[in-house]
């Protein structure tokens, strides 16, 4: 099972996320990466992909395991500037298909 990770940067006036839209599968892990010491939150805009809408940083730093298929925009939310977020994209799919079976 893969772990990924989504590097996640807060500066003053702006959120960097790497990469913006990751492509995974329900077998796989994901967890965000700060780069530096500033907290952030993830929201997601529905509810029950990681089973929870909302994860605060101690939760998003954590492997989280998705719970449903599909694509998903959420919000990176810097903690010390609310109004400050990204929306990048979660896809959860099928794992591939080896064409050889």
């Amino acid at each position: 099972m893969p772990n990924h990770r989504i590097e996640v940067t807060v500066d003053k006036d702006s959120i960097r996320v790497s990469p913006e839209t990751l492509s995974m599968t329900m077998a796989d892990d994901v967890q965000w990466t700060g780069t530096n010491s500033k907290k952030f939150s993830i929201v997601f805009d529905e509810d029950g992909v990681f089973g929870q809408r909302t994860m605060g940083h101690s939760m998003a730093t954590a492997a989280q395991k998705a719970r449903r298929r599909g694509r998903f925009k959420y919000s990176v939310v810097s903690e010390d500037d609310p109004g400050l977020m990204l929306d990048p994209i979660i896809i959860v799919g099928d794992p591939p298909t080896d064409p050889n079976t």
